[in-house]
């Protein structure tokens, strides 16, 4: 009730205001004003410095925002503020009148830095390249039975050192759903217990062998190439280890085939799960907050195995992790505008073998490092139509999980 000045009193400890409306106190003189034996630089006088900094940095186009649309807003927030500032010092105001004016910069450097940051994908995405082990692995798979004509629907499988329980997952897997024909392709990762005689055996996949294990990240994404190559318009994967029920599969591939989804990946939160490992349920929540945070979109569980996503998508989607691939993928498909959700599904015990990612500890941190690189690599998430290709003319204006259906846009030419 006596001005706009009243919440200027902590600046001083011990502040008050008098009855002239006077702001009083140890460091009011010094706040203020610059004079008296305080000292000059203050923590507001720096964070406001700072915020004009980035908002003029921003609004020059430095960094990353180049191509961002926040650079006029930066401008305006720096430069409003100083004119106001000025034109009051000029005719003679008190200085304790313009820092309302001036509070104004610390949001000015948020807009700023938020454009510095967000917005252009780094060097290193886009598409990899084919190396010498995928080559001689496609080549061999030509060698062996020639250039296969896939169907509609491709269930890729990593394997390596799987072969006690691959023989029973690839026996479960349907030859046909949603009234489309199912080829399943194995990746055997340079398995040495016999995992490529199991998949022989049974009959039941394409084999594309691997002469060296360079992890299921590398691994998926060979059989990615090897599908999209060679006709299949949809992907599913699933593990070789059997936690991944195949009941779930016609859920998860159904809003793909029916145009309502790009993307779609199982959850186990938003299903069930049968592990005992603590550990790895409280994981799963972490990660989920961690990257609907990075995204501002919901997600509840960012790494499980069983999805489904037009094949296309795997080209344009950078994939370079030799590993822990999960969250890659996600997070790559949101930050191209793709329409992602998530369907419940069910995670049982692996059914043999033993988990090839490691000890909790690793297992968390190594995840937590590819998050937040393919946050960074893939321009912090910013799917606008000016950085995410699969938006342009399409009235989405954003993926989200659950989003609304619609026709699936055009397959879209990889980002800079």
């Amino acid at each position: 009730d006596r001005g706009p000045l009243a919440v200027l009193a902590p600046l001083a400890p011990g502040g008050t205001l008098d009855v002239g409306g006077q702001l009083q106190g140890p460091r009011a003189t010094d706040a203020l004003t610059g004079s008296g034996t305080g000292p000059l630089v203050t923590t507001e006088v720096v964070v406001a410095a700072l915020g004009l900094l980035l908002a003029l940095a921003a609004a020059a186009g430095l960094g990353r925002a180049r191509p961002s649309r926040l650079r006029r807003t930066a401008l305006v927030l720096a430069v409003v503020p100083l004119l106001f500032a000025a034109g009051a010092l000029v005719d003679g105001v008190t200085p304790a009148v313009v820092l309302p004016a001036l509070a104004v910069l610390p949001a000015a450097g948020a807009v700023g830095l938020t454009a510095l940051l967000r917005g252009r994908r780094g060097r290193r995405s886009g598409p990899v390249p084919p190396d010498d082990v995928d080559r001689a692995a496609v080549a061999d798979l030509h060698a062996r039975v020639g250039v296969p004509e896939l169907p509609p629907v491709a269930v890729v499988i990593a394997a390596y050192d799987e072969a006690p329980g691959i023989g029973a997952v690839l026996a479960g897997l349907p030859a046909e759903v949603l009234g489309l024909r199912v080829a399943v392709v194995v990746v055997d990762d340079g398995s040495t217990d016999g995992t490529a005689e199991a998949v022989a055996a049974s009959g039941r996949a394409l084999a594309v062998a691997c002469p060296a294990n360079r992890g299921q990240g590398a691994a998926l994404r060979l059989g990615y190439r090897v599908a999209r190559e060679h006709g299949a318009r949809y992907v599913v994967t699933t593990d070789a280890d059997g936690q991944y029920d195949v009941g779930d599969v016609p859920a998860v591939l159904r809003p793909v085939v029916e145009g309502e989804a790009d993307f779609v990946s199982g959850s186990r939160r938003l299903g069930h799960q049968h592990t005992r490992d603590r550990v790895r349920r409280t994981g799963v929540h972490v990660f989920a907050w961690v990257v609907s945070a990075m995204s501002g979109t919901r997600v509840t569980d960012t790494s499980f195995g069983l999805r489904a996503m037009r094949a296309d998508l795997t080209g344009v989607v950078t994939l370079r992790q030799p590993q822990y691939q999960s969250s890659e993928l996600m997070l790559g498909a949101l930050s191209h505008g793709y329409r992602v959700r998530e369907v419940p599904a069910t995670m049982h015990v692996r059914s043999a073998g033993a988990s090839k990612k490691g000890r909790n500890l690793v297992y968390g941190s190594r995840y937590a490092r590819v998050v937040v690189g393919t946050w960074w690599r893939e321009g912090l998430l910013t799917p606008a139509d000016e950085v995410a290709p699969a938006l342009r003319g399409s009235a989405l204006g954003g993926s989200a999980l659950g989003g609304s259906g619609g026709a699936a846009p055009a397959a879209p030419a990889p980002a800079a």
